[in-house]
């Protein structure tokens, strides 16, 4: 029997409703693949590698220029989102080694 704590590490691919609300985080599609980070009640927690975030040259001054900056953050997707989850044990070479450098899970728009 498969349980869910075996694929934390992991690369899967999510297959996912309602992906309308999950645009803000960058998903775009209905089925991604992602490093599960972890779950709990809530959801699962995966890695968003190229998550944007703003940045103040200056945070005390209001007039202060704002870039984005690009990080590696944590997205949770909540279990009623998930429609189902594909777990690929002992497939050698699955991740690429890295999945996200070929642009697999996230479709980030500029």
């Amino acid at each position: 029997m498969m349980k869910i704590e075996s694929i934390v590490g992991d690369v899967v691919l999510l297959v996912l409703q309602e992906v309308e609300s999950l645009k803000e985080m960058g998903i775009q599609k209905n089925k991604i693949y992602a490093r599960i980070a972890g779950y709990d009640e809530n959801g699962i927690w995966i890695e968003h590698p190229n998550f944007q975030i703003p940045r103040m040259d200056d945070p005390n001054n209001k007039d202060s220029k704002v870039t984005m900056e690009t990080v590696t953050a944590t997205v949770l997707i909540a279990w009623p989102f998930i429609t189902s989850i594909v777990h690929f044990p002992n497939v050698e070479g699955f991740d690429f080694p890295n999945p996200f450098d070929l642009q697999v899970g996230f479709d980030i728009e500029s």
